[in-house]
């Protein structure tokens, strides 16, 4: 009798630890870990995977209240180089169940929810799951979809190098005036102008010239407020709209004057040696070009860091790694790094509060400089500076030379 009584107790208790175990693992969702840049090898190359965070953990976080990660030093530390490449080979990770978005036309699982490159315990805030339809049209979900750029190979073919650009009417003569410039240096370029607002009969002006081909943006695709051309969300939906339809894409503003500009495939040669060199440090699939003479500080909202958290704030404040880059100019070619980098842009796009985080504005108080917050915001711009940053650290691993670059402030 006791012999049996000990079984007893020793199967009941074997029991609730199985219940309890499979109790524990029931919330887990598999998923494919997003790609994020290594600075030993090319773009094409993944990284750090999420880390696995189970419902306990997940409400034990929330029950602290604490706000979301901004500007927290949760830690200084990044990650040694090698411990990225070794940890992309783990095969499946887990997404938070609050983070987690389902798509209704494949039934995968994506994690709406940006957690910094360099330190994964920062993360930002999920993203609406109602956007998710949005990227699958855009095909910055599943890298499988696309045809990538080998940034090792310095060759491109004229296909599929687009310039891309887009106005509204009262930048019309701006526009004449950059494409002339573009024509001067390369005859048979062909360009994409979105057109915010262009009458037909300008349309058909500029489509008179054979390599110009005009696509009107289709604001019904996206949230009513993306028509609000002065919160310019409409530039990252459309880099992503092209980088899904062109493997190069060069963006160029309106108001640049590209005057003197380094032979293109001088610059791709570059960026194909710079992937088998360990010294050099601008692997990036993503290059901009313009020094925006401010720090990323300087014109940081800090709503924006409810969705994309960072660390280290300091080295945001001054030029010799935290200078900002102007989005008016950038190059891009459709790598994992480059899609995922244009998965949240456009997230961000898309949604009200990240691109237009409360109190932002154009216009600054101060001139923004360095280390104190001139009081404004500069929409895409920031968005954008803020993913490259957290990706690199670094503004100078994606900032390159092209030649002389000009521009004009006048609207005409």
């Amino acid at each position: 009798m006791k012999v049996h009584g000990k079984n007893v107790v020793f199967y009941a208790i074997f029991s609730f630890a199985a219940v309890f175990f499979i109790f524990y693992k029931a919330d887990t969702i598999v998923y494919v870990s997003p790609f994020v840049p290594s600075t030993t090898g090319s773009s094409m190359e993944a990284a750090q995977p999420r880390i696995s965070i189970s419902r306990s953990e997940t409400n034990k976080r929330e029950v602290t209240n604490d706000p979301t990660p901004r500007f927290k030093f949760q830690s200084n530390t990044e990650k040694p180089v090698g411990v990225e490449t070794v940890m992309a080979q783990e095969a499946s990770i887990n997404i938070e169940k609050n983070c987690e978005c389902l798509s209704n036309k494949t039934m995968k699982s994506y994690d709406f929810c940006y957690r910094n490159p360099k330190n994964s315990s920062l993360i930002g805030k999920r993203f609406d799951c109602a956007h998710l339809n949005t990227l699958e049209e855009l095909k910055l979900l599943d890298i499988s979809e696309q045809t990538l750029v080998d940034l090792s190979n310095p060759n491109r073919d004229a296909s599929d190098v687009m310039f891309v650009s887009a106005i509204s009417m009262n930048h019309f003569g701006n526009f004449k005036e950059m494409y002339a410039l573009i024509k001067k240096h390369w005859p048979q370029q062909k360009l994409v102008l979105y057109s915010l607002d262009l009458p037909d009969i300008r349309i058909k002006e500029l489509e008179a010239d054979p390599n110009i081909q005009v696509k009107k943006f289709n604001y019904s695709k996206y949230p009513k407020y993306v028509e609000n051309w002065a919160e310019y969300r409409f530039k990252a939906l459309i880099l992503a709209e092209a980088i899904r339809d062109y493997k190069n894409v060069w963006w160029t503003d309106s108001h640049n004057r590209w005057l003197q500009p380094k032979p293109l495939g001088q610059f791709y040669g570059e960026m194909a040696k710079c992937q088998g060199d360990v010294d050099c440090d601008k692997k990036s699939s993503l290059m901009m070009f313009v020094n925006a003479t401010h720090s990323n500080y300087a014109v940081l909202t800090e709503g924006l860091l409810d969705y994309f958290p960072t660390f280290g704030l300091d080295t945001l404040k001054y030029n010799d790694k935290g200078l900002q880059l102007s989005a008016a100019f950038v190059y891009l070619a459709r790598t994992p790094f480059t899609l995922e980098i244009l998965k949240w842009h456009a997230l961000c796009s898309l949604e009200e509060k990240c691109m237009n985080p409360p109190n932002a504005k154009l216009k600054c108080d101060i001139i923004p400089r360095w280390e104190k917050y001139a009081g404004c915001f500069r929409y895409d711009q920031s968005s954008l500076n803020l993913l490259m940053f957290n990706s690199f650290r670094d503004h100078n691993h994606y900032f390159m030379n092209v030649g002389r670059v000009d521009r004009t402030y006048a609207h005409y």
